[in-house]
């Protein structure tokens, strides 16, 4: 995919062998938000990411952008039940293997500052809506914090419908 002159970069599904790039990538993110945050003690979540969001066979779906054989960003989601907090308390779906839920949750995108306003997290949501899509999902959704004004510029243009929540935004995509 090419976004802007002479910068090449690829959207594809996460391997395996992503995870320790995706973990620096989450190391890159949690310092920004320790930054952001002075006053905030960050949790790392590194930990869990290794044990449960990258873990084979759960319930959630990444895809990845790469420049130049590297991981630059990533975009994580997954069937949701309607509530990220109760969502949060399973890996995998208390579900019907033949019921499709109707929602699905975009859990966190990520791109590395240098490779930023390039088109890659716009890419990693066209990916990921499609995947939803050809999943059988009939919508998408985002929770994300008021101050996140670049993801929420991003979802805005893809057309998500946006409501307050208070603190945060609910964005929601129909398919």
């Amino acid at each position: 995919m090419k976004e802007k002159k002479d910068f090449q970069f690829i959207v594809r599904e996460y391997r395996p062998e992503d995870e320790e790039q995706i973990l620096g990538l989450v190391r890159e993110l949690e310092a920004e938000l320790a930054e952001r945050f002075h006053s905030v003690s960050i949790q790392s979540g590194v930990d869990d990411y290794r044990s449960r969001y990258l873990r084979p066979g759960n319930k959630y779906k990444t895809f990845v952008a790469v420049v130049d054989k590297k991981v630059v960003g990533y975009l994580m989601g997954y069937p949701s039940l309607g509530a990220p907090e109760i969502d949060n308390m399973y890996d995998v779906l208390p579900i019907s293997p033949d019921w499709t839920p109707p929602e699905f949750y975009l859990q966190i995108t990520f791109v590395s500052k240098p490779h930023r306003n390039r088109g890659i997290s716009k890419a990693l949501h066209l990916k990921i809506i499609d995947y939803a899509l050809q999943q059988g999902h009939k919508e998408v959704y985002a929770c994300i914090a008021k101050w996140n004004l670049p993801e929420i510029k991003v979802i805005k243009s893809l057309q998500f419908h946006l409501k307050d929540l208070g603190y945060r935004y609910r964005l929601t995509l129909k398919l």
